[in-house]
């Protein structure tokens, strides 16, 4: 009798630990998590289990030593599900968290960036990350890039990221070329940012930049239609000549010099473009149906390759 007891028992033990470990691998609601870098397996069992992932940090701490795994937690955001075991939970610990492959495009505006990064899952709140940016000041320094991050990742670690790819990309020979020419690192970035918009081809974009230096020299507005669309948001419809007259700073028609800050994140091209301008007297361009860009150094002549492709659409 006693023997059959025990047999029981064990078999109700097995049964109860199989239910277990099945239950704990079933998925449930998740939870969003941050696991710090560095994190002792202490810290992180103290994370979870106020998180009210894990029933208790001692079980965690055990499951960890049990695999031999305090030294293979990944830090990061992860999205986990209650265990009772926590096995569950320092499986995907080890694993690390889930990354997402991104790629930024040149010429992006911070709030083309933060829809790109939100359709993603990368970030949780568009709007926090426009806010963030637009507080720091950064736009124009997010480089366009194609990038891996977290799921959920936070803000900060995102934009830190990019900046840095930007200052990897903007060299010290950049910075002495500026320096030649008078210019800071932001005023090069706002210049790079309307080339960006205007231009397409690394050729076309040092044309385009000469005859944006050639007016800044003659103390002449800068007139890019591209600054205009970013003060009124206004990206694909055309401008009629009202538009024109908005009263913006970013309206480089009626304000002299650059606008207040970059209309875009450009790519290194159009830095280099706005560092390196082709040398010519040009101090016009238009862009015909065909965009290919037309260049001028009278705004006589500016106004006959005008005519001319109107007489050629007729």
């Amino acid at each position: 009798m006693k023997l059959l007891r025990i047999r029981l028992f064990i078999r109700t033990l097995v049964v109860l630990i199989f239910i277990i470990f099945i239950f704990d691998f079933i998925p449930k609601k998740k939870k969003s998590v941050v696991i710090p870098k560095d994190a002792t397996a202490k810290y992180v069992g103290e994370i979870l289990e106020k998180q009210k992932l894990i029933l208790s940090k001692a079980i965690f701490r055990w499951a960890v030593y049990f695999t031999m795994s305090e030294k293979k937690i990944k830090s990061g955001n992860y999205e986990l599900y209650f265990s009772i075991t926590t096995l569950p939970i320092v499986y995907n610990l080890i694993k690390g968290p889930k990354v997402v492959k991104v790629t930024i495009p040149e010429g992006f505006t911070v709030e083309q960036i933060a829809q790109r990064l939100y359709s993603k899952e990368i970030i949780c709140d568009p709007i926090e990350f426009i806010t963030y940016v637009k507080s720091k000041n950064l736009e124009g320094f997010l480089f366009p890039e194609t990038y891996y991050f977290y799921k959920n990742q936070s803000v900060e670690d995102i934009v830190d990221k990019m900046v840095k790819e930007f200052y990897k990309k903007y060299t010290s020979e950049f910075v002495q070329r500026a320096y030649e020419l008078k210019m800071s690192t932001y005023q090069v970035v706002i210049l790079a940012s309307i080339i960006e918009k205007e231009a397409k081809s690394y050729e076309e974009k040092k044309l385009v930049s000469s005859v944006f230096h050639n007016r800044l020299k003659k103390g002449w507005n800068l007139e890019s239609c591209a600054t205009v669309r970013y003060a009124l948001k206004k990206f694909k419809e055309p401008l009629t000549y009202k538009d024109l007259e908005v009263k913006s700073k970013y309206n480089t028609y009626i304000y002299p010099g650059l606008p207040p800050t970059p209309i875009c994140n450009p790519g290194i091209d159009s830095i280099k473009a706005a560092l390196y301008p082709k040398q010519t007297d040009d101090l016009f361009f238009f862009t015909p149906d065909n965009n290919t860009l037309m260049f001028s150094k009278y705004y006589k002549q500016h106004l006959e390759k005008q005519k001319q492709i109107k007489k050629q659409k007729k």
